[in-house]
């Protein structure tokens, strides 16, 4: 069968959620570290890596480093144990859409998919508003699941919100950055609304990556490779599925 590879980002987070998906015969698990001291799980393989640019940059390492020997399908997510939520602010958020399993990101090509993600939040750029899928903020809905988007289509997210301190606002050109790092196109500063991943977990096949070549992600790789908390870094969470479609 498939092999799949779990690319987890890791600082601080407990992570003795991982040993659940060690030791298995189709599934190896590398734990990217920006850790003073390296964690230790048996049956994963941890490596250290530079505290820049957050779980962006450990991603994009991966691929770059990694790009003639990926797995059949790779599972990118921050190693915060995962589990269903999302409260702004909040450091331990699981990032869990409702009725969505960690294992449904394992399971390498869902319904003859070549990615899979879980699409929980949107905004609109330059002015930064965004709005979130109802089942990352409420329990039990009927009509929630693993779905790209809601089943219910508009209905499924909520009112758009603003704060004037969000991430995406903190300084710099979201569009400049979008357009020549992900679009690869001239900045025509028209308004540009994105679905994402909140929290950044998703998996893709080798192929799927592989429709862009290795210089596109190293380019980005060294645009997230200057600070520990770059600008950069918060707009790679909005970007990340048009930077692999």
């Amino acid at each position: 069968g498939e092999r799949a590879e779990l690319v987890l980002a890791q600082y601080a987070e407990d992570l003795s959620w991982v040993s659940q998906y060690t030791g298995k015969e189709n599934i190896d698990v590398i734990i990217y570290s920006k850790a003073a001291v390296m964690p230790e799980v048996a049956g994963a393989l941890a490596l250290p890596l530079s505290n820049f640019g957050r779980e962006s940059h450990t991603y994009l390492h991966h691929i770059v480093h990694h790009y003639e020997s990926l797995a059949d399908w790779t599972v990118f997510s921050q190693a915060t144990p995962p589990s269903w939520g999302y409260l702004v602010g909040d450091s331990t958020n699981g990032h869990l859409n409702d009725k969505v399993s960690f294992d449904d990101y394992v399971r390498p090509f869902p319904e003859g998919r070549d990615s899979f993600f879980v699409m929980n939040a949107a905004s609109q750029f330059p002015r930064a508003v965004q709005l979130n899928r109802h089942g990352i903020i409420a329990k039990g809905l009927p009509e929630e699941g693993p779905e790209m988007c809601p089943r219910q289509g508009a209905a499924g997210w909520t009112d758009w919100w603003f704060l004037p301190d969000h991430p995406h606002l903190r300084k710099g050109d979201m569009l400049e950055f979008y357009h020549k790092y992900v679009a690869l196109s001239e900045n025509d500063h028209k308004p540009l609304t994105l679905a994402f991943a909140q929290g950044a977990r998703f998996a893709m096949s080798r192929e799927r990556i592989h429709a862009r070549p290795k210089e596109y992600y190293a380019r980005m790789l060294v645009a997230l490779s200057k600070e520990k908390n770059p600008q950069e870094g918060f707009w790679m969470e909005a970007v990340w599925w048009d930077v692999f479609h």
